[in-house]
C-alpha cells in the first residue's frame, strides 16, 4: 500500500497544477485507463470544492490524500478548515438531461461515472469526499 498527501491552495487557478502533480504520482502505479478516470474525477471534484465549499477560512488549503493497494485506490479530498458540509452527490444531474450546449452541470455526473464508489462525510472533524476506484487488471 502506498500513500501520499498533497495540499492545494483554495483557488481555482491551482486545480490544473495539482491534478498534474497527482497524476504524475499515479502514472507509474496505475493502468492508463484508471489514471484517465482519476484525472477526470479529480478535476471535477477539486473544482467543485473550490467553487462550492463555503468556508470561514478561505486561506486554508485543500488536502488531498491518495492511497493505493492491490485492488483499489482512493483519493480523499478534505475541504478547507471551516467549510460547511456540501455533499456533491445531492446535487448530481443525470448526464442525459444536461443541455448539450450547457457549460456547467456535468461535473458531478462525471465524477459518479468515473468512480466505483463515492462517499462524503465527516472524518476527524473535517469534511471528506472519498473517490474510490477498483484497479482493473488484464486477464
Amino acid at each position: 500500500m502506498t500513500h501520499a498527501l498533497f495540499h492545494m491552495p483554495n483557488d481555482i487557478e491551482h486545480v490544473s497544477d495539482m491534478v498534474g502533480e497527482i497524476m504524475a504520482y499515479l502514472a507509474d502505479r496505475l493502468p492508463d485507463l484508471q489514471v484517465f478516470k482519476a484525472e477526470v474525477a479529480l478535476v471535477e471534484a477539486l473544482s467543485n470544492v473550490v467553487e462550492h465549499a463555503e468556508t470561514t477560512r478561505p486561506a486554508e488549503p485543500i488536502e488531498i490524500a491518495v492511497r493505493t493497494d492491490d485492488d483499489v485506490f482512493a483519493i480523499d479530498i478534505f475541504d478547507p478548515v471551516g467549510a460547511q458540509p456540501f455533499d456533491l452527490r445531492e446535487h448530481a444531474s443525470d448526464l442525459g438531461t444536461v443541455d448539450i450546449w450547457a457549460e456547467r452541470g456535468r461535473g458531478i455526473g462525471l465524477i459518479l461515472l468515473c468512480t466505483d464508489e463515492v462517499a462524503y462525510g465527516p472524518l476527524d472533524g473535517r469534511n471528506r469526499l472519498s473517490l474510490k476506484f477498483k484497479l482493473e487488471t488484464a486477464e
